[in-house]
């Protein structure tokens, strides 16, 4: 059984210590919340920090094998960044396209990722970012 609420039209969404909700402008639906549980995980090593991405593939260094939690956030104000990984047991993926403002986050402690690529499509677009494993 599912149960599907489409609501067309505006829609205001904020993410704010771990609750997303979205509320309609018009007040014609009532707010809906979403708990995000608390995610925790030992891992064993993390890396973390800014980057300005060349226009090119970049093959990314891995904290540990595999990797299980992944955020990354488009700083700049122009171009976009693809992210193409391999998660453990599967073949290479792209898996997305961050545009300007845009945040990515990836946390998976069952399993991970064992390669990650990034590519901008401009140089010098800045990325902010953390992995762990």
């Amino acid at each position: 059984m599912s149960l599907v609420i489409t609501e067309t039209g505006p829609v205001q969404v904020n993410f704010s210590s771990g609750v997303i909700s979205f509320s309609d402008p018009a007040n014609t639906q009532a707010p809906i919340y979403k708990q995000i549980p608390v995610v925790t995980a030992n891992m064993n090593a993390c890396t973390f920090g800014q980057a300005s991405l060349p226009a090119s593939l970049v093959a990314v260094t891995l904290p540990a094998s595999p990797t299980q939690l992944l955020y990354a956030k488009h700083l700049g104000t122009s171009g976009t960044i693809t992210f193409t990984w391999t998660p453990v047991g599967s073949a290479s993926a792209q898996i997305m396209v961050l545009q300007p403002g845009a945040v990515l986050f990836f946390f998976n402690p069952a399993n991970g990722i064992t390669a990650l690529s990034v590519q901008a499509s401009l140089a010098n677009t800045p990325v902010d970012y953390v992995l762990a494993g």
